[in-house]
């Protein structure tokens, strides 16, 4: 397992960066023959510029998957100890999808999992919009995303709504 440290507003000490890759060495246990596995740790904390406050957000990295968690706390090392334990929980709830994952990155399809899908929907994405008619038009539906084609690229792209209350864009390329 290869962890990637990064931060902003902090001194990545030897002491935090042990006590990070020690977290997320036991979540090895659960990627047993899961090749390349790498996870991303992003720290960021605020002192001195208001209540003091620690995000760390970690990414795991495996061939044909991603999982992602993240946690606001006071505590850096609290909000390390629930972002590892939500991506083990995610881990442990996704093990058999993690598995076939690898099993599709070395050419292994389970057939099975073609069952997996109950719905198909194919539609048109009609007229080319802008990025903010998009949003218009998810709002109006009342949805988190929405799929349109960019007016301004004549491609598929996804609106979607972020938990900070903002809006993030999915381009193809």
């Amino acid at each position: 397992m290869s962890i990637i440290i990064t931060g902003k507003n902090i001194d990545l000490t030897d002491a935090i960066k042990s006590y990070i890759e020690e977290k997320m060495r036991k979540l090895d246990q659960y990627l047993k023959d899961v090749e390349p596995v790498e996870v991303s740790v992003w720290i960021q904390v605020n002192k001195g510029k208001g209540e003091d406050w620690s995000k760390v957000e970690a990414t795991l990295t495996i061939p044909n998957l991603t999982i992602r968690s993240e946690e606001l706390a006071q505590d850096l090392y609290g909000a390390v100890d629930i972002v590892q334990e939500k991506l083990e929980r995610k881990i442990r709830e996704n093990k058999e999808k993690i598995i076939e994952q690898k099993r599709e990155a070395t050419g292994e399809i389970n057939p099975k999992d073609l069952e997996k899908i109950v719905k198909r929907k194919n539609f048109d994405l009609g007229n080319p919009v802008d990025e903010s008619d998009a949003i218009t038009r998810m709002e109006l539906l009342g949805h988190d995303f929405y799929i349109y084609k960019d007016i301004k690229t004549n491609k598929q792209s996804v609106v979607y709504r972020r938990k900070d209350g903002g809006y993030g864009v999915i381009s193809g390329k």
